[in-house]
């Protein structure tokens, strides 16, 4: 059953750890991401006791992937549509839309984040990919560590921040590369495991978003997914909406940096980063090239 939600509110009473059960959350929101968000959640479906999904202003089939995952899952999946239309970001309108608007980015992380009913929360995306070996190994870690002692201070439970990274692919030639300038995710250390309390929000910043772990103890937890934005048809960049706002701030990035990257194979990538070496190949997990190429 999924929630339409036209007027989001929550209190920061919403973030505390006292008032949630032992346990890890996930966050996805969704945004117009049909090719695989079906395959992102069922991914991280074995790992989670509860996936939180929320998606805002979708025109293509997301809030129907969503409902049929919501009803295979309905005794771990909480699902929301959010009404207010969220302002792109990396525009001009976005610096000028206050954290607290319904319409912000941040606002609408935040109300996805206050819904968590687990005191362990990770952030997800609905093209990122799963390995299923490395993340049954870090939630099986984390719901094996004792209360109280050292490394339980230290993780996710108290004090901790489990980052993590994934490999980003890209779809040419009828084959799976490896993007050569950025070839992972998450390397800012804002994919991971993190704890549930008021002061570990969302905030905004000129361009977008991004989770405040500051006075966290930082910790790497390995390669763990594939992320599959240059996999997608539009390479992920209609969600800036470019042709609406050419003065956006990253447009030379995109155009740049982005909309035709040099390339390398995953074997190359293999061969020089020991940390994605325990990674299966993409086709093990379903992963394709597109057929768009």
């Amino acid at each position: 059953m999924i929630e339409t939600v036209e007027h989001p509110v929550f209190t920061a009473k919403d973030f505390d750890r006292a008032h949630k059960k032992p346990g890890l959350s996930a966050i996805v929101r969704l945004k117009n991401e049909a090719e695989f968000a079906k395959a992102a959640l069922e991914s991280i479906a074995p790992f989670f006791d509860e996936i939180i999904i929320v998606f805002n202003d979708c025109t293509d089939r997301t809030p129907e992937i969503v409902a049929e995952f919501a009803e295979c899952h309905a005794n771990r999946v909480r699902a929301f549509h959010y009404v207010p239309q969220v302002v792109p970001i990396a525009t001009k309108e976005h610096q000028r839309t206050p954290s607290h608007s319904p319409h912000s980015i941040v606002y609408y992380c935040n109300f996805a984040l206050s819904k968590a009913s687990y005191q362990i929360c990770c952030k997800w995306d609905g093209d990122q990919i799963a390995d299923p070996r490395g993340f049954q190994q870090i939630t099986q870690y984390l719901r094996q560590l004792q209360p109280g002692s050292r490394d339980w201070w230290l993780s996710p439970w108290r004090m901790g921040y489990l980052w993590f990274t994934g490999i980003n692919l890209w779809s040419a030639r009828g084959q799976l590369f490896v993007h050569k300038v950025r070839p992972f995710a998450g390397w800012k250390h804002d994919i991971g495991f993190f704890p549930a309390t008021r002061w570990i929000t969302f905030k905004r910043y000129s361009l977008a978003e991004y989770l405040f772990v500051r006075g966290l103890v930082h910790r790497y937890a390995g390669c763990l997914f594939y992320h599959l934005k240059g996999v997608k048809k539009d390479r992920g960049i209609n969600k800036y909406q470019l042709e609406q706002n050419p003065d956006s701030p990253i447009k030379d990035w995109v155009n740049l940096r982005w909309t035709n990257p040099e390339l390398m194979t995953l074997d190359r990538l293999f061969a020089c980063a020991p940390s994605a070496r325990q990674m299966p190949r993409p086709e093990a997990l379903g992963i394709y090239p597109s057929r768009d190429d």
